[in-house]
């Protein structure tokens, strides 16, 4: 008996070696990630969708998803003080794809001290992280934003507490809009700035730093209050709520 189980324990043991090696099953997307200058970025957040495979660069800036369905996949690579950068993607089911990200460097945020929200920047990311510090209303970074797996921006508002999604027809077709649950009324900026036909809210959330979100009026930082006044005056509605759009082009500080 003891001869037995000593054989079991050996072919256990010389077996390792060989389940060890084998290669990891289903599609493989690996590469590095770098700066302009061609260093590597570590601790980059690197996502697939569908599906919200994620992971992050190591020192050396490499990195590796594994175990995926074939297809075709939107592969983005970020980290805070970077511009991001994504690839469109196509992959067999047992095929592997080696992808170079390269991000530009922004300028870096020195350390944000809260005080006072009305003393975070009003037109840059770094006002976003201090309000988002500070609290008050609903903050979703970008990694946030990559978890809700949203197809469209406004999705993003389907499990915001006092927000929903409606469809509006335009003409350009129907289109997906957050809207106030019950009446009321919402003013969007987008890089802090009011939304115009040059400054329009990005449809794709792939296309977003961050998003705070304000329901009640009287929540919204100094900056902003002025926006929670209808354009038209005062409504039956009331004032509005407030949300603000970063996009991946807003500037880090300002």
């Amino acid at each position: 008996m003891p001869r037995f189980v000593s054989a079991v324990g050996l072919a256990a043991v010389l077996a390792l070696p060989a389940i060890a090696q084998q290669p990891p099953r289903g599609a493989t997307i690996a590469g590095t990630v770098r700066d302009s200058a061609a260093q590597p970025v570590p601790g980059a957040d690197v996502i697939a969708q569908p599906g919200s495979h994620r992971t992050r660069s190591d020192s050396a800036g490499n990195f590796m998803l594994t175990g995926l369905d074939g297809g075709a996949y939107v592969v983005a690579a970020r980290k805070v003080g970077f511009a991001p950068e994504r690839w469109d993607v196509k992959v067999s089911k047992s095929g592997r794809i080696d992808l170079k990200f390269v991000l530009g460097r922004r300028v870096q945020l020195d350390t944000v001290t809260v005080t006072a929200r009305r003393d975070c920047p009003a037109f840059s990311v770094s006002g976003f992280m201090c309000r988002q510090r500070a609290g008050g209303g609903v903050f979703l970074d970008y990694m946030d934003i990559d978890d809700k797996g949203a197809i469209h921006t406004a999705d993003l508002f389907r499990d915001i507490e006092g927000f929903r999604v409606d469809i509006r027809r335009t003409r350009f077709g129907p289109v997906r809009v957050p809207a106030r649950k019950g009446v009321g009324c919402i003013s969007s900026l987008v890089d802090g700035h009011p939304v115009t036909e040059a400054n329009l809210i990005p449809i794709h959330p792939a296309d977003l730093s961050g998003v705070e979100v304000y329901l009640k009026p009287d929540s919204v930082p100094e900056p902003y209050q002025r926006y929670t006044w209808p354009a038209s005056g005062v409504t039956r509605s009331g004032r509005c709520s407030v949300v603000v759009y970063w996009t991946i082009w807003a500037p880090m500080s300002r």
